[in-house]
């Protein structure tokens, strides 16, 4: 692990610069203004990750889940759920391991109270350290550092973690709330609020394959959370009610009618939705 984590840590950014710069991975969007941070590429380290991703891109029945591979335009659309939404202020970042960072920001979030960052704040911290998403992915929100971690190439599911970051915003307690949210099926409960959410702004999309998007990934995503709940009070339990809760997503996707809507995407063929890189249209 410590050999590993070394390797991650040379595919770190440190350098400050703007979009427009082909080696700068630390900007400010240029339409938004929202600090964004990406992590070097490093062919073995995202390699790694995209094979550990496997149950995730089984799950979602898309190879973009936890790819470590994030295209421009997924990155465009989160930014602009985000300016839509008034999170505008929360850090990005796309594939990028940087414990110091996250560290410096548990200390400087106001936003959460120094009992509950020095306690909670603090497990989470150790979690990003100890298990790097560079490698083992997980697209996630953390409200102890206020930063939104991507690491697949899917607008809808970026955008429904960033949603955690307007629910927080809107508590009157917003530290005491976040701790609730680590607690098993109680954190439930942000993500239901959470998939509302991204649903609800991606209904508003034009054209029609792109809400139609949202359905297709946020049922099996939100099914998955549930069935990876309920089984984790089962010995090695979470991984297949994770996978049993998404099936039973992309089930009801089936019986709403969802799935006759997607259907060509269902063996991730997702090259006619407009958010993707023109590299991937060729």
């Amino acid at each position: 692990m410590p050999v590993l984590i070394g390797c991650i840590l040379l595919t770190g950014c440190h350098s400050i610069g703007h979009r427009s710069q082909s080696n700068a991975l630390s900007y400010r969007d240029a339409a938004t203004g929202i600090q964004v941070e990406r992590g070097r590429p490093n062919a073995v380290v995202d390699g790694l990750g995209w094979v550990v991703g496997m149950p995730t891109k089984l799950a979602l029945w898309d190879r973009r889940a936890d790819n470590h591979n994030v295209s421009p335009a997924t990155e465009t659309a989160l930014l602009r759920y985000m300016a839509t939404n008034g999170i505008g202020d929360s850090l990005v970042r796309i594939n990028q391991y940087d414990p110091w960072g996250e560290w410096k920001r548990l200390a400087s979030n106001k936003r959460i109270g120094p009992g509950w960052r020095y306690t909670a704040g603090v497990y989470n911290g150790l979690k990003y350290t100890l298990l790097p998403g560079r490698v083992f992915g997980g697209d996630w929100y953390n409200p102890f550092t206020d930063t939104t971690h991507v690491y697949s190439d899917i607008a809808p599911l970026a955008i429904s973690r960033a949603a955690y970051a307007k629910d927080i915003r809107s508590q009157a307690f917003p530290g005491t709330y976040a701790v609730t949210q680590e607690l098993p099926i109680l954190s439930m409960i942000h993500k239901t609020r959470a998939t509302r959410d991204a649903l609800t702004y991606g209904d508003q999309l034009e054209p029609t394959k792109e809400r139609a998007e949202f359905q297709r990934i946020l049922s099996p995503d939100y099914g998955s959370s549930w069935g990876g709940q309920l089984a984790s009070f089962v010995p090695f339990g979470a991984s297949l009610g994770r996978l049993a809760g998404a099936a039973a997503g992309h089930a009801t996707n089936r019986i709403q009618g969802n799935g006759a809507a997607v259907s060509k995407l269902t063996n991730c063929d997702v090259s006619n939705i407009d958010w993707q890189s023109d590299e991937a249209k060729e």
